[in-house]
């Protein structure tokens, strides 16, 4: 609930997501991975040479340089929009106190926070979940519901039933916390 960290390659999910949802790539999207890529004039590297993968390999062998790609495709805004719209760098709402908010970044947070405008190649780092992205858990584990639950993004709860003294209470049941409207293809 307060520890903050850089999600790395679980971050890869909401970046495929708002590649989908933005409408800049299909599923069956392919990217040359040949050890990293050069993006901005920089080179930065995978942790293998994959060769020619679409998304689903993308993810399942977790191929940086597809995601660097999408992260030139796509604006840290829209990153920052899908994102937050799954529960990362926002409260999740859990039944503990305490709870730490993530940092997802965009261009107002930079300026307001560094009073400097956003580079295009900082997104590159953003879109495998490095940079100035910091998440909890408790987040990550939201973002993922979100996804696999099509959608439904629900508050997590770990309290079932509590005793005042006057015997058992039902908790509040969990309330959804929002709709996240994603396209079948996504």
């Amino acid at each position: 609930l307060q520890g903050r960290y850089s999600p790395g390659s679980t971050f890869k999910i909401a970046m495929a997501v708002a590649a989908l949802e933005e409408g800049v790539i299909e599923p069956d999207f392919k990217v040359a991975c040949r050890g990293g890529g050069t993006f901005y004039g920089r080179f930065y590297r995978c942790h293998t040479t994959h060769g020619t993968v679409a998304l689903d390999e993308a993810i399942e062998k977790s191929c940086n340089t597809y995601f660097y790609t999408l992260g030139e495709k796509l604006d840290v805004d829209q990153i920052h929009k899908w994102s937050t719209a799954l529960g990362l760098g926002s409260l999740s709402g859990v039944d503990l106190p305490h709870e730490v908010q993530g940092l997802i970044p965009s261009r107002t947070w930079k300026q307001e926070t560094v009073g400097e405008p956003w580079w295009l190649g900082e997104t590159i780092s953003v879109a495998i979940g490095q940079g100035q992205v910091s998440v909890t858990p408790i987040s990550l584990a939201v973002m993922m519901a979100t996804v696999a639950n099509g959608g439904r993004r629900v508050m997590p709860r770990l309290l079932k039933a509590y005793d005042n003294g006057s015997g058992w209470q039902p908790a509040l049941p969990s309330a959804t916390a929002s709709l996240v409207r994603l396209s079948p293809a996504t």
